[in-house]
């Protein structure tokens, strides 16, 4: 699967992921023509939903012709070669091709949120989506399966509608929650990691429905395997309830055509029960992973920014805070130093004045970005308001904090800090330096910070652009 930025690309480029799409169409007609009873079309086909999920995360695609010719000789080459009539090819793939313009047309809109589920209704959508492609297909298929296989029209319709909604509805919504590139470009270590972090227990009990499915049997052994899904969808994610639900899905047709179901019209009602149970069953674990995401991602942003300052990426206030408090009290147990360095940018109420609050603010991102960079793991870095930052450093004496001091406003003399117009803005800070080495009982971060506070003010009252700070002779 390809990344939605294809359009910036050069056209040699886009010849390429055209040449691409057409080789992968060709192998997933093959696997569609393998499952094909004798004398009738195939059981599964996967080419649409494959075609219409790239055309979705490409959009520049579908507006090349050469994109729908390469698919088309995609559908062709592989019937052709399998020995398929050539009037019987065009007039099939010619409603395949219908059928994912139908399904385009309806989602297109929709695939900046469908794209990666990004909405809870992107589900409905897809369906919705799916429904209107198998429809597109089934309404000028009909005729043409009804003359090449001397099969009533209705049922005809009816077969290509159940088999194709089945197909988008566990095919398509792999192709929309798949990572960015093709598949030899994806990192599959990352793409395992949910799997790692979910623990196995969510597979095991899925295998366990699935055999208790086999055994029992019945119309019933369909909806065996939900709760376990849905426990996989809580557990693993978009992308991976995907895969899974395509696995039982097909695991369930296998089981199906080794059993009683052929699909074929003389069990038209049977098979079209099947597949849409099938289907429509693995909705619901998706739509439960969707939820499952997107309520993850309003926490993770709840969290940013309660623990983050909005602007400059820093720790609040309030986070530094509770951190650094935790941090002091565990040195002091392990008599361990630390060092606390109150920053200020000199003059910076003269650069809002002079240059706009936007200029500020640029100001404040780019110093921030610069202390960032050169933090260790267990550094805290936070904004403590305005123009006032502070840099709580674990296992750091008083000299080593003194440079590292040093260090940034050398950093921020050297920083190309530019104006509107062009200028160059010259940027300094003051800075406050307390330690303690290590931190006695009664030395509080809030005692630390009102230590290196009083430093900076003397930084301040020495003339700015300086670090100035005391050290006690013991914690």
């Amino acid at each position: 699967m390809s990344t939605p930025a294809i359009a910036t690309q050069q056209p040699d480029a886009l010849w390429r992921q055209q040449l691409l799409l057409a080789a992968s169409l060709f192998a997933a007609c093959l696997l569609g023509i393998a499952s094909r009873p004798a004398g009738y079309s195939a059981a599964v086909w996967p080419a649409n939903a494959m075609l219409l999920g790239l055309l979705l995360r490409n959009s520049s695609w579908a507006l090349s012709p050469a994109t729908w010719l390469c698919a088309l000789g995609a559908y062709l080459a592989a019937d052709v070669l399998t020995g398929a009539p050539w009037l019987r090819a065009l007039g099939m793939n010619g409603a395949n091709m219908l059928g994912v313009l139908a399904g385009w047309l309806v989602l297109r809109r929709h695939a900046p949120t469908i794209v990666g589920f990004a909405r809870q209704r992107s589900v409905l959508m897809v369906l919705v989506g799916g429904t209107v492609a198998a429809l597109g297909g089934a309404l000028p298929a009909a005729p043409v399966m009804q003359w090449a296989f001397a099969a009533p029209l209705s049922a005809s319709l009816l077969m290509w509608l159940s088999s194709e909604t089945y197909d988008m509805v566990v095919f398509l919504p792999l192709m929309l929650a798949a990572p960015r590139g093709w598949v030899w470009q994806w990192n599959f270590a990352q793409l395992l990691q949910p799997v790692r972090q979910g623990g196995v227990a969510p597979l095991l009990a899925l295998l366990a429905c699935e055999a208790l499915a086999y055994y029992v049997n019945g119309p019933g052994m369909l909806g065996f395997s939900v709760p376990a899904l849905v426990w996989c969808a809580m557990r693993y994610g978009v992308f991976p309830i995907t895969v899974l639900n395509l696995l039982v899905c097909s695991w369930k047709t296998a089981l199906a055509a080794m059993d009683a179901i052929s699909f074929v019209p003389v069990q038209l009602l049977p098979v079209t029960s099947l597949r849409l149970g099938i289907a429509l069953l693995s909705l619901a674990p998706l739509a439960v992973a969707v939820a499952h995401q997107l309520h993850s991602e309003t926490l993770r942003k709840l969290e940013q920014a309660v623990n983050f300052d909005h602007l400059t990426g820093a720790l609040s206030r309030r986070s530094l805070m509770e951190q650094g408090s935790r941090l002091v009290q565990r040195l002091h147990h392990e008599a361990s130093p630390v060092a606390v360095l109150l920053m200020d940018l000199d003059n910076f109420k003269q650069i809002n004045d002079r240059h706009g609050h936007a200029q500020g603010d640029t100001v404040l991102r780019e110093f921030a970005s610069l202390v960032l960079h050169s933090l260790r793991p267990l550094d805290l870095f936070g904004r403590i308001g305005g123009e006032e930052f502070a840099l709580i450093l674990p296992n750091t004496t008083a000299a080593q904090a003194r440079m590292i001091g040093e260090r940034l406003r050398a950093q921020l003399h050297e920083y190309p800090f530019m104006a509107r117009s062009g200028n160059r803005l010259a940027v300094t800070m003051s800075a406050g330096l307390h330690a303690a080495q290590p931190p006695g009982p009664h030395d509080s971060l809030e005692h630390l910070m009102a230590q290196a506070d009083s430093a900076l003010y003397q930084a301040k009252a020495a003339g700015r652009d300086r670090v100035h700070g005391q050290v006690p002779d013991q914690g």
